[in-house]
């Protein structure tokens, strides 16, 4: 057969067919558009959420980390330093603590010493501005105007000096200090930090539990426990140690996980719908299919024309699932996320997670899902021919031959053939309702959890 140049025909004819089956068009449409919303929503609440997890973790903690050892030594310092694993590592030492000032013999405020790494790097995402310098002298503090507060102190600035009691390992102390700097942010505000010099004539040490803080940064956006664990048994850790990882590092696989698996349903359900909608279409209009093919139409044409359709769906179900999902991220994401993250660490507004990837993530994602699920049903209306389509009779059952009616009820004798005539139909349908039961309970469960 002579192909003919029939491509603006087969549009006009696609477009007109959807608009004659309005019902099976507007389902598909709606399962498109769903797909797509729930595919967006599902990416943008699940990075929102780790991006608030993030934000949480160094606000709370002060630092950028993602696990804190107890006491240090030089072996383990080592290790982590030439672990591929480990980004940066930092530490903040206990050096002492304030006893009383001339305003205030009540006071709770301790001194640490942080190294270059964790004040320049780890602990910088926590802080919002900063005022002077670190502490390079002995007789220099860093403090915040919450700990000049707490001894007493209020509205000194830098390059001011107060008086001040202090303890370390070796007793009290009486001295003089001067304020270097000023900062405020996130984190521990009732504290000093000093110099390296003032840690080591502390008399403290980095291995004692009570004075060693140190701080790890893993490349690794997330770490199974099993990793975790092979890591903390690579320190050797002595009995008073400890080495602590942040509550949610291990648990962004299962979180990733059970995103993958929602849309993966969800997907499912869509290509479900699709398919059985439209090999019940194409199943009942073989003879509709076969005049196509002698009126000039090749088996390709028909499979563009069949395609063309569910593409003009397609493209309209995407665009409007990303509309509607925009505009719900950007309405009730926020407050998921708030519930999801337990967001007490953060005060304002959230910002949503709003990436270029995941408009391309899900339209790929919905593009394949509706390309698949009618692959099968194009290929059907390719296959048919004008001599098949002229002999068409459609049966209730897939199986041809006679058969005895049986006895019993008409009604379910007749209900069970319509039911099992088409054994591949039946599975199809009883599919689809447990997947769709399945993205329901899913749902529910997340909610309620």
């Amino acid at each position: 057969m002579l192909r003919n140049n029939n491509d603006k025909v087969i549009a006009r004819m696609a477009a007109k067919s959807l608009k004659n089956n309005r019902r099976k068009s507007m389902v598909m449409l709606v399962a498109v558009l769903l797909s797509s919303f729930m595919i967006f929503s599902v990416i943008t609440v699940g990075t929102t959420y780790f991006k608030l997890q993030r934000v949480q973790n160094i606000r709370m903690s002060g630092a950028d980390m993602d696990a804190i050892m107890y006491g240090i030594t030089d072996e383990q310092m080592q290790k982590c330093e030439e672990n591929p694993d480990v980004e940066a590592a930092g530490i903040a030492a206990i050096a002492g603590y304030a006893v009383s000032t001339e305003a205030d013999d009540t006071i709770d405020v301790g001194f640490v010493w942080a190294d270059d790494t964790y004040w320049n790097k780890m602990a910088r995402p926590a802080r919002e501005w900063v005022k002077g310098r670190y502490p390079e002298k002995v007789n220099e503090v860093m403090v915040t105007e919450e700990a000049l507060e707490e001894c007493g102190l209020s509205g000194l600035a830098v390059g001011d000096s107060f008086s001040m009691v202090y303890s370390d390992e070796s007793g009290k102390h009486d001295a003089e200090f001067t304020i270097s700097g000023i900062w405020d942010g996130y984190g521990a505000k009732e504290i000093f930090y000093v110099s390296e010099d003032f840690y080591k004539q502390s008399g403290k040490e980095l291995s004692n539990v009570n004075s060693g803080r140190y701080y790890i940064d893993f490349n690794k956006r997330f770490m199974t426990a099993k990793e975790q664990e092979a890591f903390t048994e690579s320190m050797n850790l002595e009995k008073q140690q400890n080495l602590f990882f942040v509550a949610d590092y291990g648990e962004g696989i299962r979180i990733t996980a059970a995103m993958i698996g929602i849309i993966l349903i969800t997907c499912l359900c869509a290509y479900l719908l699709i398919y059985t909608i439209m090999y019940l279409s194409v199943s009942g209009n073989i003879r509709y299919y076969g005049l196509l093919q002698t009126v000039g139409m090749t088996g390709r044409q028909v499979y563009r024309f069949v395609q063309r359709q569910m593409g003009m769906i397609g493209i309209a179900g995407t665009a409007g699932g990303l509309i509607t999902g925009g505009a719900v991220s950007f309405l009730i994401v926020p407050s998921i996320a708030r519930s999801l993250s337990g967001y007490t660490a953060i005060e304002g507004s959230v910002d949503v997670s709003f990436h270029p990837a995941a408009v391309i993530l899900t339209v790929v994602v919905t593009a394949l899902t509706v390309y698949i699920g009618s692959r099968k049903p194009a290929k059907l209306a390719t296959s048919v021919s004008p001599v098949d389509a002229l002999r068409y009779r459609r049966a209730a059952s897939g199986k041809r031959g006679c058969k005895n009616t049986g006895k019993g009820s008409i009604t379910l004798r007749m209900a069970k053939q319509q039911i099992f005539g088409d054994r591949k139909k039946y599975a199809v349908v009883v599919l689809s309702l447990a997947a769709s039961l399945s993205v329901f309970l899913c749902m529910t469960t997340l909610l309620e959890s």
